[in-house]
Order: C-alpha cells, then structure tokens, then sequence
C-alpha cells in the first residue's frame, strides 16, 4: 500500500474511533451519574525512524508524522449537576472522588448514580436489580409494608434499625476500570469516606457530566477530520490509477 494511503487510511480510522466515543458520550446525557469517556489518541513516528533505519530530529523527510495511532480512552471523573427529585430512595454525592458500591457477581462495585429504589423484598436495589451496600457490607433490607425514613447522611432508618450507605474513594482514579451498566471495578483496595467527609443528598441525582454542546461541536469536527481523510484516499487511489494507466500505454 502506497504510504499516503496508509496514513490517510489510518487517519480515518482514528475519526472512527474518536466517533464512537463522542456518540455514545451523547447517548448517555440522560444517564444519571454517567462520566464521559475521552478518545486518547498518538502521533507516530514514520517507518523509517520506527524500523532503525533512520533517526528522529535530523530535519529529513523521515521527521514527517507517521499518522496516529488508537490508545485506549479515558474516564473523566468531572462532578456532574445535581438536581432535586423528590425521590427519596435517589441519593447524589457532592464531591468527585466518593463511589456507592454495590455487589454484583460476589464483587463490589461502584457507581455515581443513586437511582436506586426497594424491591419486592425490600432490598434496596440498582436499577439493574443489584443490591446496594451498607457500611457493614451487608444488603439494605426493610420491611416494605413498614414506614421508613432517610436522613441527610445516607442512612435508612426504620423502627430501631439503621442502614449507611457505603460511600468509598479509589487511592486513584485510574485504578478504575469499567465494566459496563455504569459501573467500575478497583483494581486497587479502595477506602471507606468518613462519616464526617460524606457528602450525601437524598432526594437528588447526580446528572451526567457529559457537556452536551462541546461533545456535539466535536463530534462534527470528527466528522470532518474523516470525511477528508477519506477524500485523500479517494484523490491518492485515482492518481495512483492514472498513473498506472500513463505507464502501461508506454510500455
């Protein structure tokens, strides 16, 4: 392949990539808690310089870039808005570091959002049906043909009983890793907030932290950026064929 073709090829690819990330980052502006994701990607050094058979800096052609290549995409953990629903089993956290965690599988997860609510057996549950955990790593359970009520702190209190929801922070953010339903997974232990650092409110949800207008403005962009990569392998294909023909009527 012609090494215009390749880059413009993997220049295409590259828009692709980033087209995917900003579509789904707007398909989620409605999802409570969602943290978008950013499309990470890097320049390349051209073949010569990256087989040895040349070095980088020289001021030569071999300088020119070498395309880009697709890293993996990033999580940006920015507060998203919180609004009040009236709910009272919808909790939002008031700071950007702190988790729910929840258990799935045997595992704890963790999740911004706190649309959460008591199911039939009065576990209270994600909307995913997950059962969400106490401070005690135990399910949340009431009697649901019982009144209840839910402090400011995150608790469930009913009768003499009294359930704090388990709010943890990962030491870093990228010890996180996705694993689908807007949930994570730590790679590394995570730590329990103290009760006097949660920032708990019921009654409200944490909305998407996706930028509607900035993720579109890009999103065109992107569109772009491949519509003209693409037009270059249209324009190099057609010259390379004119070529070819001019060569084989001379011969």
């Amino acid at each position: 392949m012609p090494y215009g073709l390749y880059l413009s090829a993997a220049g295409a690819n590259a828009q692709n990539h980033r087209l995917e990330v900003l579509s789904q980052n707007l398909a989620n502006i409605d999802t409570a808690g969602f943290k978008p994701h950013l499309a990470m990607l890097q320049s390349r050094h051209t073949q010569a310089i990256e087989e040895g058979q040349s070095v980088a800096g020289q001021g030569t052609v071999d300088d020119l870039s070498g395309g880009v290549t697709i890293q993996p995409s990033v999580t940006q953990f920015e507060q998203g808005a919180i609004r009040q629903t009236g709910i009272r089993t919808d909790f939002a956290i008031r700071d950007n570091e702190s988790f729910f965690a929840i258990e799935r599988g045997g595992k704890q997860l963790l999740t911004r959002a706190g649309n959460f609510q008591f199911d039939s057996r009065g576990i209270l549950v994600t909307p995913g049906g997950d059962p969400v955990l106490s401070n005690t790593d135990n399910e949340i359970t009431i009697d649901p043909t019982l009144p209840y009520e839910v402090m400011n702190d995150g608790s469930v209190v009913q009768g003499g009983d009294r359930h704090l929801l388990k709010l943890v922070r990962p030491r870093e953010a990228g010890d996180l890793s996705r694993v689908g339903d807007n949930l994570f997974e730590s790679l590394t232990p995570v730590d329990e907030v103290p009760r006097q650092k949660r920032a708990v409110v019921n009654g409200a949800l944490e909305s998407s932290a996706v930028e509607p207008t900035g993720a579109m403005m890009q999103l065109i962009e992107a569109s772009r950026v491949y519509e003209a990569n693409v037009r270059m392998i249209q324009t190099q294909d057609e010259a390379m064929g004119q070529l070819i023909g001019r060569v084989l009527r001379q011969s």
